[in-house]
């Protein structure tokens, strides 16, 4: 085989009104009615038998159907019409054009013979002498009487053609109008009553109108099913004149059949009145099977142009010259291409014989006819061959006016039916818009898609990569190709394999690989150039609907990455992170946004750029780690360390699982970008729009999902500092929120409404600051927000009732200082209560305590004992109302009783005296805690109680106040001291306390007082001690806790004789600030002592 590709344009040559673009509109609407009855209306090209001659394909059909006229015609006359006696022809349009093209022809046959050139060549093989026969009849005076119906011309009330002829009757049916145009007013006024009743004629009738005229007689009818859909509507007795007419017909063929000069040429095309034209077909086909053998022989059926045809009749008709060695070289060079090229390609591509397919549609490409014939063709308003043969010179027209010069052209292709070509007067796309598009509207897709004036069409766009590098315009070649395909109607039929465009597009100068690359940028791996429109589903194809999916991709593409980070942002802010017992803290970034305060627990949600997690999460950001250790008060401002801490929770988000929730997120911006869009939606169908919604719906749900996905670490403070836990994935239709996954994932450290009132034993060990007798009920609520690893406090009515439980069970006491009201369950008189009425009568003392009486601030404050309630608040506890006192020994009525009981009446005073004077008093009531009577007690007198603090401190503020009290003249003495040992473990301090020099210099002047106490909900354990230090050193092996620990050591010094406090700083309170500054030992101190005149006091 040659491997020659014969150059298209140097090989054939258009003809002239194709190449110059003068083939006009009128001259592819070939009509037979302008032919023969106003010829002077009709084209030159069908006017004009040479001519029309000249540009006619000889088919195999058209061959036949003048061979048998010819022989008709000659059946009359001397000359041998050889075995041509078919006097009913039937066109048959189902499997082709040229319908009316042979109806033409059978009509310049008949009437204008002589001027026809070469008549053999259009007739069949061997008939050359049938041909100048008939002409020299012609010559000699053969003359063709015709008579041309076409049912499009006439109407159920007058059926006349020839509108300029005055002396045509008004005929009123098919058969009137025949019998006028064969044989004059004559042949008229034989079936003038038949006419104007509307009556059909029989077959005998119709002979005997045969039979008075010798000249052979050509009929031809075209169009009668839109005549008798017409004729349908007209009644005719009780009948119509649709059925006249079929009855007429059917006449008419029997009465031809038994004819030797009559012929009857008809057809009966599948238009749009489908229904008329099966009612004709079949009454025709009853009638040939009812006549006789003879009578069958004489209807023929004749294929104007066979489908392997249409090539060459377009060929023929469009170009001028086409070499027979072009066409071979080019068919045997592209088979051998396709033979050796590893690419796929349709079965029939492969056949041997499909070399000689390629040479007889030379030059159309057999896949750009098999397009038309096959595809195209399926849309009702297309006329195969005279609508190809429209388009296809356009294309030539195109093609030979924008030769390419960066590759050969060896055949016509379907991308040249370019939309490119878009002249108003009848380019390619107009011809799509104003024809084709009614059936299969793919408008909007060539505009976005394939062709626009501005060159932005994502084709052209495509075709810019290939054409700055000396290539063709490939995104136009695929498109165009493409496009046609997908005007096919029915689902299975339109679009092509890629089997079928390998074939439509292969060129052996072009590689296979670059199509691949430019058709998968427009099917969406570049979304600046992705296709609304073009779709891969089992075919390629563009649809009248934009692909809603590329149309997506592509708007994401387009979509900033800033929108998307600030969808995602907004998204978790508005609707994920939510509400609830942790409060929520957005984004901080330095220590002043995360507020350091014990009122919630704060959930830190930290942003993705600040603290994104990697590598499992078990070591915390950097920024999480600040933030958990210091606190501000404001941005730029002193950071300190937080106070807080347990309180400071934080979310962080999964660095990996980020990329996804910020694609959805981008997807998202991009779905409501184009339900946003008006001139997008225009594109859309109302069916696409509510798609959009709903994947905008969909879209939405899923982002949620990711968003909340994303936030799965989660640090909590515990002693060591921030554990870290991956919190589950949460509901994906968005029922919970991050504050509430949170929540499920620490519930066993959440204190909630209903958790009831906690242990003693928990207040002890985890709350109670071990150095201090009393708590304010703000201050054990505050240590849950300050110690890390304490349960998270969602409500203060647990504490509230804890408050409750320790009061009523565990000997604790509450002052509430709002009220001024104690609260306090207990037997014991207070040992420092001085009334001698019970301390429980005091209207300022309640004993019992609810839930409802407990509240929350600072000045609510719970105590260990009752002793240290009344040590703080005995001035502001009302004295219990006096009853009437009487004597211990006779129970007379007492006046004035003064001191506790009991009380004594003048004449049983008590023999009590005074250890100074010896007076006797009547009680010791009357008397100071030194024994002396209010006569021989000092005239003034200094006190101090310092609370519980360290060591140094208190002995230092104790001697302070005393020398403030007395001033500069004066000198306080040390009479009594007492100091109460405190801190984690008071019996250590205690022991190290009685070992110092201050202390053991006056030992004889001390008492030791130990109370241990331990509980739990089922037992308690106890012990005392009082006595001398040195016993006590003796004895200070501490007990062993095993629940609610209490523990009170008191010192308790009483000098005979009071020590100066003087600068001189030996006195008892010197001796232990100094003895104890090193030491970290918190007491409590209370000294007291009288004053004197420093000239009085003895060193």
């Amino acid at each position: 085989m040659s491997s020659e590709y014969p150059s298209l344009f140097e090989s054939c040559q258009p003809r002239d009104d194709v190449l110059d673009g003068s083939l006009q509109e009128e001259q592819f609407a070939a009509k037979l009615s302008t032919v023969v009855h106003n010829p002077e209306k009709a084209a030159p090209v069908y006017r004009d038998p040479d001519s029309f001659y000249d540009m006619t394909y000889p088919t195999e059909g058209l061959r036949t159907l003048l061979s048998n006229l010819t022989g008709r015609f000659l059946a009359t006359t001397k000359y041998d019409p050889g075995s041509y006696t078919s006097s009913i022809l039937c066109l048959d349009t189902r499997f082709g054009g040229g319908k009316t093209h042979d109806l033409i022809a059978s009509y310049h046959l008949a009437e204008n013979p002589v001027d026809i050139d070469d008549l053999s060549h259009y007739l069949l093989d061997g008939d050359e002498e049938l041909a100048a026969d008939y002409q020299d009849a012609v010559a000699e005076g053969l003359d063709i009487a015709t008579g041309v119906f076409i049912g499009t011309k006439a109407d159920s009330k007058d059926a006349r053609h020839a509108d300029d002829d005055p002396d045509a009757p008004n005929t009123r049916t098919m058969w009137g109008e025949l019998a006028y145009q064969l044989y004059g007013l004559d042949g008229y006024e034989y079936l003038k009553d038949y006419d104007q009743d509307r009556d059909a004629p029989g077959e005998g009738t119709l002979s005997k109108l045969f039979a008075q005229h010798d000249q052979p007689a050509l009929i031809l009818i075209d169009e009668i099913a839109d005549y008798m859909n017409k004729a349908a509507g007209t009644p005719v007795g009780d009948k119509t004149l649709a059925d006249q007419t079929l009855s007429f017909v059917m006449a008419l063929l029997e009465a031809a059949a038994e004819s030797e000069h009559v012929t009857v040429v008809y057809s009966i095309a599948d238009t749009a009145f489908g229904e008329q034209a099966d009612r004709v077909r079949d009454g025709v086909r009853d009638h040939i099977e009812e006549v006789n053998e003879i009578g069958r022989r004489q209807h023929k059926t004749v294929t104007p142009t066979d489908e392997n045809e249409i090539g060459q009749v377009l060929q023929h008709r469009l170009f001028s010259e086409v070499p027979e060695n072009a066409a071979r070289e080019a068919a045997d060079s592209y088979f051998q291409f396709y033979d050796q090229e590893d690419r796929q390609y349709p079965q029939e591509a492969t056949d041997a014989g499909y070399v000689d397919v390629l040479a007889r549609e030379y030059p159309f490409h057999p896949s750009l006819i098999d397009a038309l014939t096959d595809k195209i063709d399926t849309i009702p308003r297309f006329q195969r061959t005279r609508d190809a043969l429209r388009l296809l010179a356009r294309a030539v027209y195109y093609l030979w006016n924008h030769q390419p010069d960066s590759y050969d052209r060896h055949w016509i292709r379907i991308y040249d039916l370019t939309v490119a070509d878009d002249d108003p007067g009848g380019g390619i796309q107009t011809i799509l818009r104003e024809r084709l598009f009614d059936f299969v509207d793919l408008g909007p897709a060539v505009t976005a898609d394939i062709y626009d004036d501005d060159g932005t069409a994502h084709a052209q766009l495509e075709d810019r990569k290939w054409t700055e590098n000396g290539l063709p315009p490939l995104g136009t070649h695929l498109t165009t190709t493409v496009l046609w395909h997908s005007l096919a109607y029915g689902e299975q039929a339109a679009g092509l394999t890629h089997a079928d465009l390998n074939l439509a597009i292969g060129h052996p100068d072009l590689n296979f690989d670059d199509y691949d690359a430019a058709l998968s940028a427009l099917r969406g791996d570049d979304m600046d150039v992705a296709c609304y429109f073009l779709y891969e589903e089992e075919r390629l194809r563009f649809k009248q609907e934009p692909n809603l999916i590329r149309i997506i991709d592509q708007r994401i593409e387009s979509t900033p990455e800033a929108s998307a980070h600030s969808r995602f942002q907004n998204r978790l802010t508005s609707k994920e992170i939510g509400d609830g017992g942790f409060q929520p803290v957005e984004f901080p970034e330095s220590p002043a946004d995360l507020p350091d305060t014990p009122d919630t627990p704060k959930l830190a949600v930290m942003h993705p750029d600040t603290a994104a997690v990697e590598d499992g999460g078990d070591t915390p950001p950097n920024r999480v780690t600040q933030l958990y250790e210091q606190q501000a008060a404001k941005h730029e401002g002193e950071t300190e360390t937080r106070i807080y801490k347990n309180y400071a929770l934080f979310l962080a988000p999964d660095a990996d699982r980020m990329d996804a929730a910020i694609d959805e997120a981008r997807r998202l911006e991009a779905i409501e970008a184009l339900l946003d869009s008006p001139e997008q939606k225009a594109d859309l169908s109302s069916e696409q729009i509510e798609e959009l919604r709903e994947r905008s719906d969909e879209a939405q749900l899923m982002l949620g999902e990711l968003v909340r996905n994303v936030y799965r670490h989660l640090y909590y403070p515990d002693r060591d500092g921030l554990t870290h836990i991956t919190i589950g994935a949460t509901e994906s239709n968005g029922g919970t929120t991050l504050v509430d996954a949170v929540q499920t994932t620490l519930e066993d450290k959440i204190v909630k409404r209903d958790a009831g009132a906690r242990g003693s034993a928990h207040v002890q060990q985890k709350l109670w600051q071990q150095t201090q007798d009393a708590m304010s009920t703000e201050a054990l609520v505050n240590q849950y927000a300050k110690k890390p690893g304490l349960d998270y406090l969602f409500s203060t009515k647990p504490i509230r009732e804890t408050v409750s439980s320790l009061v009523s069970d565990h000997g604790y006491a509450y002052w509430d200082g709002e009220s001024g009201t104690a609260y306090w369950v207990g037997t014991a008189e207070p040992e420092t209560w001085p009334h001698p009425e019970p301390f429980a009568k005091s209207p300022d003392v309640e004993t019992s305590i609810r839930d409802s009486d407990v509240q929350i601030g600072s000045a609510f404050v719970v105590y260990r004992d009752i002793d240290a309630l009344v040590d703080d608040h005995l001035d502001e506890i009302d004295r219990p109302e006096q009853t009437v006192a009487t004597c211990a020994e006779c129970g007379a009525e007492v006046e004035n009783p003064e001191g506790s009981e009991p009380y004594y009446c003048e004449e049983h005073q008590s023999d009590t005296t005074c250890s100074s004077c010896g007076k006797e008093v009547a009680s010791e009531q009357l008397l100071d805690a030194r024994g002396r009577c209010e006569e021989c007690q000092p005239d003034e007198s200094w006190e101090a109680s310092k609370k519980m603090m360290s060591a140094s401190r208190a002995f230092s503020e104790v001697r302070r106040d005393a020398e403030s009290k007395a001033g500069t003249d004066r000198t306080p003495l040390l009479e009594e001291v007492t100091i109460q040992v405190g801190g984690d473990e008071p019996f250590q301090a205690a022991k190290f306390i009685s070992q110092r020099p201050g202390f053991k210099a006056r030992e004889d002047s001390v008492t030791v007082r130990m109370q241990y106490e331990t509980r739990t909900d089922d037992g308690t354990y106890s012990a005392e001690f009082t006595g001398s230090p040195s016993r006590f050193r003796d004895v200070i092996d501490q007990p062993g806790s095993f629940g609610d620990d209490r523990e009170t050591i008191q010192f308790r010094f009483q000098f005979d004789e009071p020590e100066p406090i003087t600068d001189e700083g030996d006195d008892l309170l010197a001796a232990l600030d100094n003895d104890l500054d090193a030491g970290n030992i918190d007491v409590r101190v209370e000294g007291r002592g009288p004053i004197q005149a420093s000239s009085e006091v003895t060193v």
